[in-house]
């Protein structure tokens, strides 16, 4: 399991109220290193999807980068 001494944390989430009741997609990376998924559709009666995985500090390090330079979040 990673451990990293920075508190970066970040959480993208996307759904909607359609046709086929609520549903989303959402990615969760934690200061942990934990990295959480979750896929919610009932489209022909699927079930909610969720899946998640610890990453190393590099990795950690690697998504900081993309993110800070891409500046989404100014």
């Amino acid at each position: 399991m990673a451990v990293t001494t920075d508190d970066f944390y970040i959480r993208y989430y996307v759904g909607h109220m359609g046709k086929f009741g609520h549903e989303f997609l959402e990615y969760e990376l934690s200061p942990e290193g934990k990295l959480r998924y979750a896929n919610n559709s009932n489209y022909k009666n699927d079930s909610m999807i969720r899946k998640e995985v610890h990453v190393s500090s590099s990795l950690m390090k690697e998504f900081k980068r993309i993110i800070l330079e891409s500046e989404i979040l100014k």
